[in-house]
């Protein structure tokens, strides 16, 4: 029963990431708290979104932006080591408020043509930050899309780029949660339709978002998402 939830939600966070470029951890990781311990979910998250990024890179792979992909990994590494120090130390309660805020910005901000989106901060800030807070709420996407869009690529190049850059990141996200036993190497097996479950899902989105969504409807939708994001975060239970 277990591994049939897990394949189903894995299917749904994966559609979710290939139509708007992220969300497959913000979607999929409070779920799986509601019936499994933290360090579980974290764990399990970590292998379903290597397979999801994996194959969004494959299916998009046409569209990446090279040279951006390799300046928002390059700089999201920073992060990324720096959420593996802290993770097990920090109360993400707080930091998860201040995120809600910030995402809340970013929702109205994404609706405006990106040549007149604003930034308080410099572009480098947003992969640094992207990278901590991948590993510490799964929440770094929106900080990736917010580079992309400062680097004024169109849908179908953000998703894609977005896709490669967290397709590296879970690499590292998945063997430092395996190899720290913070989940139980059985599950890298045990997950297998869940595997299969975000491989159809990233299709099945990538489908969605070329031939039925406009650039403007991905505004949109991007975001109604980042708004409904944060006030999970603002006002749901935190993990």
């Amino acid at each position: 029963m277990e591994i049939t939830v897990i394949t189903l939600l894995s299917f749904i966070s994966a559609v979710v990431s290939s139509v708007f470029g992220f969300g497959a951890g913000m979607v999929l990781t409070p779920l799986l708290h509601l019936f499994l311990p933290l360090r579980d979910a974290l764990g399990i998250g970590a292998l379903v979104f290597l397979v999801t990024a994996g194959s969004k890179t494959f299916w998009y792979r046409e569209e990446i932006v090279w040279p951006v992909y390799r300046r928002c990994l390059f700089l999201a590494l920073f992060g990324l080591a720096a959420g593996f120090s802290v993770v097990a130390l920090v109360d993400t309660f707080w930091l998860e408020k201040g995120f809600a805020l910030l995402l809340l910005f970013f929702a109205l901000d994404v609706l405006r043509p990106p040549k007149s989106q604003f930034s308080f901060f410099p572009a480098p800030v947003f992969p640094v930050a992207g990278g901590l807070l991948s590993v510490l709420i799964h929440g770094g996407g929106p900080l990736f899309l917010k580079f992309c869009r400062q680097h004024q690529l169109d849908r179908m190049q953000t998703v894609a780029t977005i896709a490669a850059n967290h397709f590296s990141l879970n690499i590292l996200k998945a063997a430092f949660f395996t190899g720290t036993g913070l989940v139980a190497i059985d599950y890298v097996w045990m997950l297998l339709p869940a595997y299969v479950a975000a491989i159809v899902g990233t299709r099945l989105g990538r489908t969605l978002l070329k031939d039925h969504l406009s650039e403007r409807g991905f505004s949109v939708g991007l975001g109604v998402m980042l708004l409904v994001l944060a006030i999970n975060f603002l006002w749901g239970q935190s993990p």
